[in-house]
């Protein structure tokens, strides 16, 4: 019977459901362990349906938690639920057909988009336990924690709390970055996700601003935002710069002096000259003529201040690109805010919700900020002061969910000012396990950048900022918990009422300085920050001390600006030390589809993973997502390759264990008597038994160090190895053909065989148990507790192996890898002289150094039955006599490292009918497989026609050598196949045909 996958599955899922399997797992390990592991779910967010990229990820943790249980620690691998923030709302909005947060409110309300979001992440959460199920992910979905629930808020809260305590949350008008699509601002750390940055077309604008007292000098600027010449305050040089005055006709313009000739190739301006160089220092203070003073009244007043329109010093100026002269936009940019803040100069950010300008941006009022581009390049080309307007290919941020490009706004936001504790962020991260240097040194030159938190968002469907501001006093409340929220409510709310907008808003304090109103401040907090709350959030107190910190995590690489990052920050805020809420963290590389290109809808190559499931096999797909690269590694998802080389390691390990248990069966093996032990004191084992179970040892401990490093690939590796080399490839037709006896002198030997490979199969079982579940415990439950009763009710239940160093036996090894060395030599030579394996050869002459003939020779039986040579040599040195037979073509000869085998190629008329008995013989095998005899099924005859007088002579000696090896009663020859009537089978043969049947 063939491996099929599917059917497997099916049964095994039945049969966790039917005995509360992963339950009962959980339960045992909470009583019994060796200890405790804590663990924390990061959140899916149910905005979408599981992907193959999600699935990967997913089958890691998996992969974790079965290890680690089977090595007998309790880890609490229970689910947890992203629920709010961006991705949900947009998700809702969608769906909703809204195109924006203002068209949300007008049409939708806050009630009613709340409740939206509720039946949408319902939907998704049973496409993700479904793809959860079909997975065999062993996840615990009843202890699941779900981040818009209530009491998950009030613990969210204590964060915040303790950051309110310690004076690192507080209010600010800064410059944030900000989606005009999903009308909110978003934190430096969403800035830099992987794919946010994305090559876009902009302006390149060379403009210039005219010095105020010199009508015919002027300062050369260079931008790709046009539109922020609207809210322009200052220039800024580099002070300790050369700048030259450049003469261009008859105006002189002012700019770096090392980018005068590149800048005048890129204008084409050939006639120029240099005629005066000033360092940057000395244009500070300069007023320059800002242009738009009679469309924007505001700036004509802003004008006014004695800093406003002037040049400043700036170390941040790049004096290597553009003309290296800023202009500088305090409402748009970062570094331009600080230069203002610094000085005392005003802000002038005129922009509403939707980042378009207000009616203090005059002539520009209504107006999307980008679309004012073109039209600031028109008013600057009427007055004269456009020097060169083109476009620009280059990456530039957009936001994580919508895709717009992002702006940089000057905006009032509630911060937690992480930059005031970075040094103890750094040092917690710093003694964090990462497996991997890539990844370790990415989060940490990330995490050393310490800027504030901007925590506050400008949407509806999220944890809201629990801070009451009075109307009166301007005094400010901190929340901590509803409790307390509906002790000081002026109107009691209702019993039901929730954590959440916009029934929170109604709720007014009174305010303890004047008597005052206080209102909520009406932000909902960064998605980021809720679910990054959940290692105190998902725990009670008690478990949040023993389980916190985790042993383990593991998430996209994506993560070390979301999740691993708030995680940290939070902690640290939460608990005062330098300490992470992880110990170890394996920052995983992300998957794409098989030309590696990143799935998306767009390009319809997104895989989801309930539909793959249908078709496809949970333990090949686990196990290809493992094996095939490093788990840090970007991974291109290639269905025709998942199906070919995964499942062929895995129907091998199927189809080793029937071979096991259908010849066991046979000879009425009983694991509990005739175990290991047995066979040892009777000596009933042979050298490839020991040699076996001694490469088992090896494989145990390597595969174990593997895991412990997250090198998943390198173990499976390993296992498939040890699987498909060591056990299939040569352990079996070392004994193959013992087992194919039905002496009862060698049954005693036969169940020693029996033995070791329960013992290997078994072990082997149990280490792949955590990669393929549903295979493994088909095969525990229909061979291993079917022969042996006693056994724990699943596989899960079984111990992690322990190398037995009893069972390694280096030296062994070390004679099997040369004589394998030698038989991989007889293969080549034979190959040389197109001579087929099956075929028997009379004698091969090993000549090689004294130490390697004595390994191969200790294992003479095993090396001819591997060659399938009827004798062999040892020597040190070639004798004259083959040297001269070599000559003349009887010996081909084959060598590598200090080995060389000289294999007699000559056959007489009885190694020929053995080669000819043998061929044939495949042939009734592969006969009995089609028909579906298991390999213990005794034929009655075996028919065989269509050989010629010369053939049927050659193999009749070896009829009954035949009959033995496939398992039949008698064969019998036929020179047409109208002797007998039975149902014939046609069989190439060389360049022949003959006909088989079994009757």
């Amino acid at each position: 019977m063939d491996y099929r996958p599917l059917e497997i599955e099916r049964e095994i899922r039945e049969f966790w459901e039917k005995n509360r399997i992963q339950e009962r797992l959980m339960e045992h390990r909470e009583k019994n362990n060796v200890g405790v592991l804590g663990w924390v779910e990061g959140p899916p967010t149910l905005n979408g349906i599981p992907h193959v990229g999600h699935a990967r990820g997913r089958v890691m943790k998996d992969l974790w938690f079965r290890w680690r249980t089977m090595q007998g620690y309790f880890v609490p691998f229970w689910a947890g639920w992203d629920c709010q923030g961006l991705p949900v709302e947009l998700e809702v909005e969608k769906l909703l057909g809204v195109r924006n947060k203002r068209e949300l409110l007008e049409r939708v309300g806050e009630e009613r988009f709340v409740e939206e979001c509720k039946k949408t992440i319902a939907r998704y959460h049973k496409e993700w336990v479904e793809a959860d199920r079909k997975l065999g992910i062993f996840i615990d979905q009843k202890k699941a924690y779900w981040t818009y629930k209530d009491e998950y808020i009030e613990r969210e809260w204590q964060y915040l709390k303790r950051a309110w305590e310690q004076s690192l949350l507080e209010e600010g008008y800064y410059v944030v970055a900000y989606c005009p699509g999903c009308q909110t601002s978003l934190s430096s750390a969403e800035v830099g996700y992987e794919g946010s940055y994305v090559e876009v077309e902009d302006p390149s604008l060379y403009f210039k601003f005219r010095i105020a007292d010199k009508p015919d000098e002027y300062f050369l600027v260079w931008t790709t935002m046009p539109f922020t010449v609207v809210t322009d305050l200052m220039l800024a040089v580099h002070p300790e710069a050369e700048y030259a005055k450049v003469q261009v006709g008859n105006e002189k313009w002012i700019m770096v002096k090392q980018r005068v000739e590149p800048v005048m190739q890129e204008l084409s301006i050939k006639d120029y000259a240099v005629v005066e160089i000033v360092l940057g220092k000395s244009l500070e203070g300069i007023k320059y003529d800002y242009p738009f003073k009679d469309l924007i009244p505001k700036q004509a007043e802003l004008d006014k201040h004695p800093l406003v329109h002037k040049v400043v010093c700036e170390d941040f100026v790049d004096v290597n690109a553009a003309t290296g002269v800023v202009h500088l936009s305090p409402g748009n940019g970062e570094e331009d805010f600080v230069a203002a803040q610094k000085r005392g100069v005003p802000v002038f950010a005129p922009f509403d919700d939707e980042v378009k300008f207000t009616s203090e941006a005059g002539f520009f009022s209504g107006v999307f900020a980008r679309d004012v581009d073109n039209m600031v390049i028109e008013e600057l080309r009427k007055r004269g002061l456009l020097v060169k307007a083109d476009t620009i290919r280059h990456e530039y941020p957009t936001c994580w969910r919508s895709h717009h490009k992002l702006v940089w706004l000057a905006r009032r936001e509630y911060f937690l000012r992480t930059d005031r504790i970075n040094d103890k962020v750094v040092a917690a991260a710093e003694k964090v396990e990462y497996f991997f240097e890539a990844p370790k040194n990415r989060f940490l030159s990330f995490l050393k950048e310490g800027k504030p938190w901007c925590i506050s968002r400008e949407r509806v469907w999220g944890a809201p900022l629990p801070i009451w501001v009075c109307e009166k006093c301007g005094a400010k409340t901190f929340i901590a918990s509803k409790k307390e929220l509906v002790e000081k409510a002026l109107e009691k709310p209702p019993p039901n009422f929730e954590l959440h907008k916009p029934w929170i808003d109604r709720v007014k304090i009174k305010c303890e300085k004047c008597g005052g109103i206080m209102h909520r401040e009406p932000f909902v907090l960064d998605t980021w920050h809720n679910s990054g709350a959940s290692p105190y959030a998902r725990f009670t107190d008690e478990e949040f001390a023993k389980y916190v910190p985790v042993a383990f995590l593991t998430e996209g690489i994506d993560q070390t600006r979301g999740w691993a990052n708030s995680l940290l920050l939070e902690h640290v805020i939460l608990t005062g030390r330098a300490e992470a809420p992880y110990k170890a963290f394996l920052f995983q590389g992300l998957t794409q589809d098989a030309k590696g290109r990143k799935m998306s809808k767009s390009l319809g190559n997104v895989i989801e993973v309930n539909k793959l499931l249908e078709k496809a096999s949970a333990d090949v797909c686990r196990f290809y997502m493992l094996r095939k690269c490093s788990p840090i590694d970007f991974m291109n998802f290639d269905l025709n390759e998942m199906n070919r080389r995964p499942y062929q390691v895995l129907a091998t390990l199927y189809h080793l264990n029937r071979f096991f248990v259908q010849n066991a069966e046979y000879d009425n093996f009983n694991p509990q008597k005739h175990t290991l032990e047995w066979a040892k004191q009777n000596g009933f084992l042979k050298k490839p038994d020991l040699w076996l179970l001694s490469k088992l040892q090896k494989t145990i401990s390597d595969y174990t160090a593997n895991l412990e490093k997250c090198e998943f690939n390198t173990a499976l590796a390993t296992l498939e190895e040890f699987i498909v080399e060591t056990v299939s490839r040569l352990y079996v037709p070392m004994i193959r053909k013992e087992l194919w006896s039905d002496n009862p002198e060698t049954l005693n030997r036969r169940l020693a065989v029996y033995a070791t490979l329960w013992h290997a199969l078994k072990t082997t079982l149990l280490l792949f148990n955590p990669a393929t579940p549903f295979l493994c415990e088909a095969l525990y439950q229909k061979i291993y507790r079917h022969l042996d009763p006693t056994l724990p009710e699943s596989i899960n239940f079984e111990e992690w192996p322990t190398p037995d160093e009893s069972l390694r036996n280096p030296a062994l090894e070390e004679d099997f890898e040369i004589m394998l060395k030698g038989v991989s030599l007889v293969y080549f030579a034979r190959q040389k002289a197109k001579i087929k394996r099956r075929w028997p050869l009379r004698k091969v002459l090993v000549v090689a150094s004294e130490k390697a003939c004595k390994s191969i020779q200790s294992l003479n039986d095993v090396f001819l039955e591997l060659a399938n040579v009827k004798e062999a040599e040892y020597t040190e040195k070639l004798p004259e006599k083959v040297k001269a037979e070599v000559d003349a073509g009887r010996w081909i000869e084959a060598s590598e490292k200090g080995i060389n085998i000289y294999l007699d190629i000559y056959r007489d008329e009885r190694l020929l009918g053995e080669g000819l008995m043998r061929d044939i013989a495949r042939r009734v095998q592969s006969l009995r497989k089609e028909l579906g005899y298991v390999p213990t099924d005794i034929l009655e005859t075996v028919h065989v026609a269509g050989l010629d007088e010369e053939s049927a002579k050659l193999i009749q000696p070896y009829l009954d050598e035949m009959a033995e090896l496939v398992r039949a009663k008698r064969m019998q020859l036929h020179k047409s196949q109208n002797e007998v009537e039975v149902k014939w089978h046609e069989y190439p043969l060389d360049d022949k045909k003959i006909y088989i049947a079994i009757s």
